[in-house]
């Protein structure tokens, strides 16, 4: 049997250890199925801001008279595409390979908070993000629920 290290503090246990003896997080490393569906859901999402990157390319190099538009305007909208594409498209990549870290959780949350200000993205968020909440997913990034301190001794108001 191997040693377990805690993903916390980095102290070695023993593997019949379900905690860590420092810094009291679990040490379950099994991955809950939600995370398989958030990468599944980021490299949606890359891909289709990806989509609009070549979209602003395509205006970059189109005709303007075939679009309908002076050439300014295609442009600017060849610019603002790129740029909303590449700027959207990077924290998505990046989700695709998150750390099992305790702020990973927290990033995945805010990514998949991007995708419900979309009412096409509601009905993949929504189950995404109630799953996503749950103890479990929170535990295996180390997001372990704090233990809370002891009452006060009576009398000791």
């Amino acid at each position: 049997m191997k040693s377990i290290e805690c993903v916390q503090c980095g102290l070695v246990s023993w593997p019949t250890s379900d905690v860590c003896r420092r810094c009291g997080a679990p040490l379950s490393r099994e991955k809950p199925s939600v995370v398989k569906w958030f990468v599944v859901y980021c490299v949606l999402m890359a891909l289709t801001y990806l989509a609009l990157v070549v979209t602003g390319i395509v205006f970059l190099f189109a005709d303007p008279s075939d679009l309908d538009m002076k050439a300014a305007e295609a442009r600017t909208m060849s610019v603002v595409f790129m740029t909303m594409g590449l700027i959207f498209c990077a924290p998505f990549l990046f989700g695709i390979f998150l750390p099992q870290k305790s702020w990973a959780w927290i990033f995945g949350l805010v990514l998949i908070c991007v995708g419900l200000t979309s009412a096409c993205l509601l009905p993949i968020c929504i189950p995404l993000l109630i799953f996503w909440i749950k103890p479990e997913t929170k535990t295996y990034f180390g997001r372990y629920p704090r233990t809370p301190p002891p009452p006060p001794r009576p009398g000791s108001y």
